[in-house]
């Protein structure tokens, strides 16, 4: 079994982690070397992996008890050979743990909100236009002023009735605007930045959004249609390209001749593979990869496909601005729903920059749990004291007693001035564009915060998270288990070759082979057929022979298969006799089955070899039962009478 998988195995069977309080109000269930074992911890592990249980003993309260005491001798002995110490088994509880915190620093519900909100975008699609006057994210109160002055402008103009386009190649900054005059064409999700894509899934048709900001600057959106997704289509083309040897007239010319092949029952395939002008899909017969609306780089184009209905269809001849094209529907898909998505869409959402929303509000929801307020009073000195020339020629913290002072604390750990001063002090200032102190100030003291809140989290873990705690502490016990059983059953048990076959030599009966049959079994629908098979049978006729007189052609009568059963361990039936070549004939449900012996084997003892994964199975818990005796004997164990009668009154309610 790998390493990770038993681990995992054991720590879930056996774990469970209750709070003090509750442990106290339930009581010691047993003591072991005079340390306490609560009754809440067995309740707990018991109601978790009864379902698991298959063994029926096991789920007897006494026996799973028995069990759970091993489990803990085991722990026990574990720590006393100080393998909790071992440098290779805090490394890998140090790997282990830093894979599991990943999943409890974000906010879940946010982020499926996000994933949710994705999905829900993804069915549909929106034509819109815009307006950009450009402003860097990092720019002076001032600029920013002055560029939202300027986008409220050209709203206040479109609301007093010139037309968009107009209004746009006067105002936006936007380089392509002398060309479209703002038309963006038509985008679903994640194809714009995320403010832009809220925007324009926020505004109605007709309408213009209020001013809103990008990392590019401010915006204005105006949304001119909307309209629901039709999924995925696959199609071929063939396209006769409009270039420099070929007019649009004697493009339009041969197109119309391959159509005429078509109708005149010419392979689509082939026709693409001889005078298709795109290279990239004539040698694939013009079939394109599947795609949805808004992916190519043609809606005219698009809209023919997705107008296309059933399987074969053919689109009439089309211009594009790549040329003429014929388009041949191979297949329609519908949307898919939320689940088919999900992965996809939380992969994608995890790489979009709405994914700091997820952050923002982890790190909003550990300022609540932590009671951690903004310092305002701090903000401003810093302010006051930080150069600009910090951006040129970096910056030396002064010596002064105001940095002593709290900047904030967590729980009892207490964070200082000077703390925010050398986090500032260690960021590769120079290499930044300058910015304006005051929003530098904010913006490191924003970072300082969220670092500070994360890694205070990530490190105290355990105290303030229960559930990592169960995990990780599911993952600790667990590969203690495992080293402990490497070392002192499962290595011994696998190298020692002399004492595997001494044990296979005192424990020869328990690999017995009781007497097995070699059976020919033959079943059909049909009696005839069987009687015949019965018949060729009796004449010494050779199975395959048989098969060729029963099975003709491509048409299967008969089922013929050969199998070995074992006496005492298979299941035979009434009417099997066990001799060689005696035959039974067995009707169930109208299918009938003929049995053959074909040859008898005589019951024995498997040799060392042929069943050695079962001797070193035997041999493992041999060796183990001895030892768990052993760790009897040095580990008191002691159960509480009286709590072990209320915990089995609970567990039977």
């Amino acid at each position: 079994m790998h390493k990770r998988s038993l681990v995992f195995f054991l720590g879930f069977i056996f774990f469970a982690l209750a709070h003090a309080q509750q442990k106290e109000k339930e009581g010691v269930l047993l003591t072991i070397d005079n340390s306490p074992i609560y009754a809440s911890e067995f309740k707990r592990i018991y109601l978790k992996n009864i379902d698991l249980v298959k063994d029926k003993s096991q789920k007897d309260i006494d026996e799973y008890l028995s069990l759970f005491v091993n489990y803990k001798l085991k722990l026990k002995e574990a720590e006393n050979l100080g393998l909790h110490k071992k440098e290779s088994y805090l490394k890998e509880l140090k790997g282990y743990r830093k894979q599991l915190s990943s999943n409890y620093l974000t906010d879940t519900k946010t982020s499926e909100a996000l994933i949710k909100e994705a999905y829900d975008r993804s069915l549909e699609r929106i034509s819109a236009s815009h307006i950009l006057i450009m402003v860097k994210p990092n720019a002076s109160a001032k600029d920013t002023a002055l560029a939202y002055q300027k986008i409220l402008e050209a709203k206040d103009k479109i609301a007093s009735g010139e037309k968009f386009e107009n209004v746009a190649k006067e105002y936006s900054e936007d380089p392509s605007v002398v060309k479209n005059g703002g038309y963006l064409g038509w985008f679903s999700v994640f194809r714009m930045v995320y403010p832009f894509e809220n925007a324009a899934y926020r505004t109605k048709v007709g309408e213009v959004s209020e001013p809103f900001r990008t990392q590019f600057g401010y915006h204005i959106v105006k949304v001119n249609d909307r309209e629901k997704m039709l999924g995925e289509v696959s199609v071929a083309h063939i396209m006769v390209a409009v270039n420099k040897s070929r007019t649009s007239e004697e493009a339009k010319t041969r197109i119309e001749e391959i159509q005429q092949q078509i109708d005149q029952g010419a392979s689509f395939s082939s026709l693409a593979k001889e005078y298709s002008d795109d290279p990239s899909t004539a040698v694939e017969g013009g079939k394109i990869r599947r795609f949805g609306q808004g992916v190519l780089n043609s809606e005219k184009f698009e809209k023919a496909a997705f107008s296309l209905h059933t399987k074969g269809e053919l689109s009439s001849p089309l211009e594009t601005k790549y040329g003429w094209h014929i388009i041949k529907l191979l297949e329609k898909y519908s949307p898919k729903t939320y689940e088919e998505q999900k992965n996809d869409l939380t992969n994608k959402v995890k790489r979009d920059s709405r994914s700091k929303l997820v952050t923002t509000s982890f790190i909003n929801s550990l300022k609540r749990k932590y009671n951690v307020i903004r310092n305002e009073e701090a903000i401003r000195y810093f302010k006051e004291i930080i150069p600009d020339s910090i951006f040129f020629k970096g910056w030396e913290i002064p010596r002064d007693d105001i940095l002593k002072k709290e900047l904030f604390r967590i729980k009892q750990e207490v964070y200082q001035y000077q703390d925010f001063a050398e986090f500032i002090k260690s960021k590769k200032i120079r290499e930044r564009t300058p910015l304006d102190i005051s929003i530098f100030v904010q913006e490191m003291y924003d970072q300082f915060e969220s670092t500070t809140l994360l890694a205070y989290y990530k490190e105290h873990l355990e105290e303030d998270n229960q559930d990592f705690a169960n995990i990780i502490n599911e993952y600790r016990d667990g590969l203690l288990l495992f080293d402990l059983m490497e070392s002192k059953i499962w290595n011994a048990s696998r190298s020692d070759t002399l004492a595997l076959k001494k044990f296979y030599q005192a424990n020869k009966e328990r690999y017995f082979q009781n007497e097995r049959y070699e059976i020919l079994k033959v079943s059909s629908s049909k009696r005839e057929v069987i009687t015949k098979v019965q018949k060729l049978l009796k004449e010494n006729k050779s199975i395959e022979e048989i098969k060729k007189e029963i099975n003709k052609g491509d048409i299967v009568l008969a089922i013929f298969s050969e199998e070995e059963l074992e006496k005492g361990k298979d299941k035979l039936p009434q009417e099997f006799s066990g001799q060689k070549a005696k035959m039974a004939i067995i009707e169930e449900d109208s299918f009938i089955t003929l049995i053959m012996v074909k040859e008898i084997l005589p019951s024995r003892v498997k040799s060392f070899e042929e069943t050695k994964g079962e001797i070193i199975n035997d041999f493992q818990e041999s060796i183990e039962s001895k030892w768990l005796d052993q760790l009897r004997e040095k580990y008191a164990v002691k159960i509480n009478k009286k709590t072990l009668k209320k915990v089995k009154k609970d567990l039977t309610k």
